[in-house]
């Protein structure tokens, strides 16, 4: 009964604003699909309104009805940020960005603004976006892990309404410096106030893509300041190219960072890269387990084999590293993943040891 009256409240609300048409995936209606319209999601998740009707996630112009309630300083209407159109506001908008990711469009009503915030919350104490690397030192051909850490010195700054809630920004590389192929990211899904988006130039088989040398990535809570306190929100692994030059230090650049708050307010951000030494003096093999795996395709057991023995962890990943197969052993040279229920495609296989760590691309087919 209640909902039914919040609906015919809605529609009744919306008969009295101008008609709507937009782009699933569009959240902030800026005109393109990609990691920023995360953002207004985090803002307002759990918000209820009407549904669209026919509402599909393809990129195609949809007639929407407008929701009583805008974001607070975009002035985006609410009705572009339930982008699968089912009414409510939750996680499962995501799909329809990720979808269409990279897609432009100027045909949407209201006509698509630039997604611009020009308000700026300025707190004592700065939060950080530290990168940086482990191990330190690397040789080409190595795998190493880019480890983003968001630091919050003082918590306290914060009241309770204004504090963070979302972080969006691009890194940066030479695309000559990393192999983008095995580049796997790995959000912290271990905190369930989170949701990512993340895309590189290797997604493009699921959705379109950055750039070579670009990963675009944004985190926000679920309508909660989720960023409120220190954490880490991902993890890459990526491989280091032969190419490299002799000791040169790779360091990502950290682009148009934008940290909001759940009033849609810009909070002042530091970024910090700690650069990763390259040493071509090393062996690209010295501490990294060789293996192999077969057959290469796979439809339905994929074999792995270590050069020897030892206790390993395999992961097997999307393009878009979301970890689909997960398996530990205790001891072993020989091992196997079933990918009979996978999409064909490709996929990364991780294989971690106290040895060392290395990816290997697999296809998946038929």
């Amino acid at each position: 009964m209640k909902h039914s009256f919040l609906l015919s409240y809605f529609l009744c609300a919306g008969t009295l604003l101008p008609a709507q048409l937009i782009f699933p995936g569009d959240l902030n209606n800026d005109g393109t699909a990609n990691y920023l319209d995360l953002l207004p999601l985090g803002v307002a998740y759990g918000q209820e309104g009407p549904p669209r009707p026919e509402a599909t996630t393809e990129w195609s112009a949809q007639e929407n009805f407008p929701w009583p309630a805008f974001l607070p300083v975009s002035g985006v209407n609410l009705g572009f940020v339930d982008a699968d159109g089912n009414g409510f506001i939750d996680s499962l908008d995501i799909e329809a960005i990720t979808l269409n990711y990279d897609s432009v469009q100027a045909a949407a009503i209201p006509p698509p603004m630039p997604y611009l915030l020009p308000e700026t919350l300025f707190v004592a104490e700065l939060p950080q976006l530290i990168l940086r690397f482990e191990p330190e030192i690397a040789a080409p051909g190595e795998q190493v892990r880019l480890i983003l850490d968001y630091i919050v010195p003082d918590p306290s700054v914060f009241l309770p309404e204004e504090a963070p809630l979302a972080i969006a920004f691009v890194l940066e590389f030479a695309d000559s410096l990393i192999d983008e192929a095995l580049t796997v990211i790995e959000p912290n899904t271990a905190s369930p106030d989170l949701m990512f988006v993340a895309a590189t130039a290797n997604s493009a088989q699921f959705w379109r893509s950055p750039p070579p040398g670009q990963i675009e990535f944004a985190a926000a809570g679920k309508g909660v300041p989720a960023l409120a306190q220190s954490q880490t929100l991902a993890e890459m692994l990526i491989v280091i190219e032969d190419m490299i030059l002799l000791s040169q230090p790779l360091a990502p650049m950290i682009k148009t960072p934008l940290l909001i708050n759940g009033k849609e307010q810009v909070i002042a951000l530091k970024t910090e890269v700690k650069p990763l030494q390259i040493n071509r003096m090393r062996s690209a093999q010295a501490g990294i387990v060789d293996a192999q795996a077969f057959p290469n395709p796979a439809s339905g057991l994929l074999q792995v084999e270590l050069a020897s023995p030892a206790e390993a962890q395999l992961g097997l990943f999307s393009p878009a590293g979301q970890c689909l197969r997960r398996i530990a052993f205790s001891q072993g040279s020989s091992f196997s993943i079933d990918v009979s229920q996978l999409p064909p495609g490709l996929y990364f296989l991780r294989i971690d040891t106290a040895q060392g760590q290395i990816v290997k691309k697999v296809l998946v087919g038929r």
